[in-house]
């Protein structure tokens, strides 16, 4: 079973011509023309859902303003189905990987117990709020193409942006859209894992539909170069290694599409970083050469910055290595490290480490990043076996490597802007497979 949509062919001669187009995709877009009896507590149906979920994701990718208003659409079109979706939460709260997630979580809110800084703590918590994307995608999994389109979309929208001042030299607020309007790690981010999809679609779909997938994947490289993140550059590649490795693994016969993939995909990233990446170049060569310098001398005056905040994360961390500093004490716990400098940096100002792992191991201690390893690798057994069903989800799979690279470099798990974009990835790589015909839906034992 491979979980692909498969629409009557002789329905399908009576549709517009539109319609068959998009069936040609997997899309069925009569989901949106034919009236479909709804389940008794559902006051709006699958239709209105979705493109709740179109409007929340491209909202999410184009400004911080735009994403409030979109996920509140998301959250008020989900709380007008909620009766009809207890079974679908049901079973996604009964998933192994998920319910580590939460134990992970619960042991942060146990660490601000004992933190310098509770008030921050408890700000920090709050940012699991947009765990919620979770609950409000899941029930969507019959229409899962459809959301891996809206995710497309939303990359697409914020690419144009970034066109816009490549292009034409656009300002807001006084700042070239170069690096789109929200943060530039997030913007790059999220080009990456579009460009993950990008290269498994050119690769999984006829020849002559390769021919815009391409141009998009260059696109989605393009916009990661934009921005300027040298994290986002470093996970596509681990993602171009890992998520091609997984897919020879994991699917029988897909060795030369996988290949193909490898190929293209160092292709786009080598031509556009080398041929356009020129600011991006300059950053990589001197992160390269202020790390080299970090690792022979040890001078506190040739780090590399990140380095320099991890080392001083290592001494506050040494004080309480079990359990951590406590959640939203990093900035306290460090305050005092002295004899670690970046130069023309004060880098105890910011309030993270630059690192999802340097940090939780430093605030919540051994048992923290433990418990985060743990919950991470069960999504990725389970997330494996989905792709093992149904190759598509090798895209969204591969998005997800290249967040949990990333978070390497920064501290994900802190900001909604960052953790937002992982929630949908994972997600997307866990939702149940339709089966044929899309009236059931199947998962991979659990076993």
């Amino acid at each position: 079973m491979t979980g692909s949509i498969e629409l009557d062919s002789a329905r399908l001669k009576k549709d517009p011509w539109i319609t068959r187009l998009f069936a040609k995709a997997g899309l069925d877009l009569t989901l949106f023309y034919i009236p479909v009896p709804r389940l008794k507590g559902d006051f709006i149906g699958v239709p209105a859902h979705l493109v709740a979920a179109f409007v929340a994701m491209v909202c999410e990718a184009i400004s911080t303003a735009t994403s409030s208003v979109g996920i509140f659409v998301l959250l008020g079109a989900t709380l007008l189905r909620a009766p009809a979706l207890l079974p679908d939460w049901k079973r996604m709260f009964g998933e192994t990987w998920i319910r580590l997630m939460l134990l992970s979580a619960a042991w942060l809110a146990i660490t601000i117990v004992w933190s310098p800084d509770v008030s921050q703590g408890l700000e920090r918590f709050e940012t699991l709020k947009f765990l919620v994307w979770m609950p409000m995608l899941w029930p969507l999994h019959r229409q899962w193409r459809w959301l891996l389109a809206g995710f497309l979309l939303s990359a697409v929208v914020m690419q144009g942006i970034q066109l816009a001042g490549a292009a034409f030299g656009v300002t807001h607020h006084g700042q070239n859209t170069l690096a789109g309007l929200r943060h530039p790690t997030m913007t790059g981010l999220w080009d990456a894992i579009a460009l993950s999809c990008w290269l498994f679609l050119a690769v999984a779909v006829s020849w002559q539909a390769m021919l815009l997938c391409v141009p998009m994947a260059v696109l989605s490289a393009l916009g990661f170069v934009w921005a300027g993140q040298r994290a986002a550059l470093v996970a596509i590649l681990m993602e171009i290694l890992v998520a091609n490795i997984v897919l020879v693994f994991a699917v029988r016969g897909w060795l030369r599409r996988a290949a193909i993939r490898f190929v293209l995909g160092l292709a786009v990233v080598g031509g556009v970083y080398f041929l356009a990446g020129e600011a991006l170049v300059v950053k990589v060569r001197q992160a390269v050469v202020e790390t080299e310098q970090s690792l022979q001398s040890g001078t506190p005056q040739v780090m590399e910055a990140r380095i320099a905040m991890w080392k001083m994360s290592m001494v506050a961390w040494r004080t309480n290595p079990i359990f951590g500093v406590g959640l939203g004490g990093y900035k306290k716990a460090t305050a005092n490290v002295t004899g670690i400098e970046y130069p023309g940096i004060d880098i105890k100002y910011y309030d993270t480490p630059h690192s999802t792992y340097v940090m939780i191991l430093t605030e919540n201690g051994v048992v923290g990043l433990l418990l985060f390893a743990v919950w991470a690798g069960a999504f990725f057994v389970r997330a494996f076996k989905f792709v093992q069903l149904d190759p598509t989800r090798i895209g969204v799979f591969g998005g997800s490597v290249i967040w949990f690279c990333a978070a390497m470099f920064d501290s994900f798990h802190t900001r909604g802007v960052f953790l937002t974009i992982g929630v949908i990835m994972m997600t997307l790589s866990t939702m149940p497979l339709p089966e044929s015909g899309g009236a059931k839906s199947a998962s991979p034992s659990r076993a």
